[in-house]
């Protein structure tokens, strides 16, 4: 509002000055743009599927005792049309199912034998950058301040974003972070019995990607 106001003074004293001489010749200056939500586009390697292939049944553990099956990672993109701030929480879709509460950082893998738990995994966020530049990530619950990092681990239902590491979220066209899962199988007695024939690993999360100028 303050630049309006200065731009309309000196107009209206342009004016004065030239009402005593004769008029001169003018051109108009034009300054054209458009304000509106970007359109950005995500990009999930294989459609955001993490396939862990065929697990043997004989990976899992008689008892409580767990197995932590090799990690795997995938660089996910964003492509935006013009500079903007993105921002990002994660869904769990399969949250009654972890076969472990002990943490948040937990996600379910799906039910076995009726209402037994495979197990848990766990998604890692690291490797932030935005338009090519190394940067940080940021994370909070839905009110509080942000906390900054280089390698965060998802939640359900916290907001995530890409920042310096003062935690000051960071305006790009271009974003990528790699997200690397953990899977974890629980034992028998968790699964309420041992594995009688093929049953899906089934985790499932919802990415929820917002965009503002």
């Amino acid at each position: 509002m303050r630049m309006h106001t200065f731009k309309l003074a000196l107009f209206t004293s342009l004016i004065l000055s030239v009402t005593v001489q004769a008029a001169p010749p003018s051109a108009e200056l034009k300054v054209k743009g458009k304000i509106g939500v970007p359109n950005c586009t995500v990009t999930a390697p294989n459609g955001g599927i993490y396939d862990l292939g065929k697990i043997s049944a004989t990976n899992v553990k008689s008892g409580t005792a767990i197995t932590a099956l090799p990690t795997m990672t995938k660089t996910w993109t964003i492509s935006c049309d013009a500079t903007t701030y993105l921002s990002y929480t994660s869904i769990d879709n399969r949250l009654t199912s972890v076969s472990d509460t002990s943490t948040t950082r937990n996600h379910g893998l799906g039910n076995i034998n009726g209402t037994g738990k495979i197990g848990f995994y766990t998604a890692t966020l690291s490797n932030p950058r935005v338009d090519g530049n190394s940067t940080s990530m940021y994370y909070r619950l839905s009110t509080g301040a942000a906390t900054a990092g280089t390698s965060l681990y998802l939640v359900d239902r916290y907001y995530y974003g890409f920042s310096n590491a003062s935690a000051v979220a960071i305006a790009g066209k271009s974003f990528s972070t790699d997200i690397t899962i953990a899977p974890t199988l629980a034992g028998t007695t968790t699964m309420n019995g041992p594995i009688t024939e093929d049953a899906n690993i089934d985790g499932s999360m919802t990415m929820n990607f917002s965009f503002g100028i």
